[in-house]
C-alpha cells in the first residue's frame, strides 16, 4: 500500500513538471529551429546612430582641396611669371577694338576667338536682333583716353582681370531704309566701358577672352 502511494505521488509530482514546462513555453515561447539569426548589423548601425546629431568632422583632403581665391597683381606674376602688365592692356585695348569692330559687323567668326561662352550667345542674339529687324550699325573706335586695370583674381587656376575704358567712339545706326537711328547721338561721344577677361592659366593658349562687359556713356 505504501509503494503505490509512493508510485502515485511521483506520477502527481510528474505531471505538476509538464504543466510547469508548458506554461514556461506559453510565456517565453520557444525555438523551432527556424528563427532569422540576429543581425548583428542592425546592432551596430543603431550604435552607430546614436551620435549621429554630432558635427562630422571636415577630412583634411577636402579643405586642401577648396578653391583658394587669390588677388592682386603680385598673386597673378607669382602664379604666371610671364604676366605683364603693360602687355596685357596693349592686347586688351586691341581686343577692345577689333570686338566692337566684329559686334558692329556681325562677324561671329571673330567674335568666337575672342569671347567666352556666355557672352558670345548674348552678342549671337543680338546681331541676329538687329538682322531681322534689317538695321546696320558702324561702330568707329576714335580714341581710347583710358586703359587701366582695376581687380585681378585667380579662382582655381581660372584668373579673371577686369579693365576701366575710357574711349571716344562714333556710333551710327541706320534702318532698312539706310537713314540714320537716333541722329543725335551719331557722333563722337565718350564712353566708359568695364570689361572682364578670363584665361585658364593650366593651358598653353595664352589668349584671354572677354567673359562680361558694361557699358555707359561717360557723358550720362
Amino acid at each position: 500500500m505504501g509503494a503505490q502511494l509512493q508510485f502515485i505521488d511521483i506520477i502527481i509530482f510528474a505531471v505538476i513538471a509538464v504543466l510547469l514546462v508548458l506554461r514556461l513555453r506559453s510565456v517565453l515561447g520557444q525555438r523551432t529551429g527556424y528563427e532569422q539569426p540576429q543581425d548583428e548589423s542592425r546592432v551596430n548601425r543603431f550604435e552607430d546612430t546614436e551620435n549621429d546629431n554630432e558635427p562630422i568632422p571636415l577630412h583634411p583632403k577636402a579643405a586642401d582641396e577648396a578653391p583658394v581665391a587669390l588677388h592682386g597683381l603680385d598673386a597673378m606674376r607669382k602664379i604666371d611669371r610671364s604676366f605683364n602688365e603693360k602687355q596685357f592692356l596693349d592686347g586688351a585695348s586691341a581686343a577692345f577694338e577689333m570686338i566692337l569692330t566684329a559686334y558692329a559687323e556681325g562677324n561671329l567668326t571673330q567674335l568666337k576667338r575672342l569671347l567666352g561662352y556666355d557672352l558670345l550667345q548674348s552678342f549671337t542674339a543680338s546681331i541676329q536682333a538687329r538682322a531681322k529687324a534689317k538695321e546696320s550699325l558702324v561702330i568707329t573706335l576714335d580714341d581710347i583716353r583710358e586703359a587701366s586695370i582695376l581687380n585681378i583674381s585667380i579662382i582655381d587656376q581660372l584668373a579673371s582681370i577686369t579693365v576701366h575704358f575710357h574711349s571716344v567712339q562714333t556710333r551710327i545706326a541706320k534702318d532698312e531704309n539706310d537713314e540714320v537711328i537716333e541722329a543725335d547721338d551719331s557722333g563722337a561721344r565718350e564712353f566708359t566701358d568695364i570689361w572682364t577677361f578670363e584665361r585658364d592659366l593650366t593651358l598653353s593658349d595664352p589668349n584671354w577672352k572677354l567673359v562680361e562687359t558694361e557699358s555707359e556713356s561717360a557723358e550720362d
